[in-house]
């Protein structure tokens, strides 16, 4: 072995506890040893950096560790949020859409089957045609009689047959 690898080998015998000590002070959740690993790259970083004349080597390494810790904590953190934003947004997507279609349908045919029918005529097509409800069912929901929903269909389906889009979508 190297002669600095020893020395870096000693360093870590020496700091671990200080940066496990960190850690908990900090109240980090560490399962996967992400900061720790993180804590022993800053160790490296502050070993090397060190200038003995301007002070103790103990209280840089602290100052250095610690310091990268809660910049890992913070850039985690901005992930996290980042993540939960596009999380609501594809929900919120997936409302617009009606949930279970997005899931059973290309979403640009469902776009262009929502531009075609009216909202009357869509409530027919995702109740009756995704997700299998019976005419009844649709008519109870929507507060409605069942004459009034076998006129959505009837209309939907008119509009649906002389569809180019949705010919070209099924004959692709």
């Amino acid at each position: 072995m190297a002669r600095e690898d020893l020395e870096f080998e000693e360093m870590m015998d020496q700091f671990t506890p200080m940066i496990h000590h960190i850690i908990h002070k900090l109240r980090i959740r560490d399962p996967y040893g992400e900061f720790y690993q993180e804590g022993v790259l800053a160790l490296w970083e502050a070993v090397q950096s060190f200038q003995e004349d301007k002070g103790k080597l103990s209280s840089y390494v602290y100052f250095i560790v610690r310091n990268r810790l809660i910049s890992k904590m913070r850039k985690d953190n901005r992930m996290t949020e980042k993540d939960d934003q596009f999380a609501l947004l594809m929900e919120e997507e997936a409302v617009c859409y009606d949930e279970l279609s997005f899931n059973l349908i290309d979403p640009y045919v469902y776009k262009e089957i929502g531009r075609l029918l009216t909202n009357n005529q869509l409530k027919w097509f995702n109740g009756f045609i995704l997700r299998e409800q019976s005419l009844q069912e649709i008519a109870d929901r929507e507060n409605t009689t069942l004459n009034a929903v076998k006129n959505w269909g009837r209309l939907a389906k008119e509009k649906l047959r002389h569809s180019s889009i949705l010919l070209d979508y099924l004959t692709a």
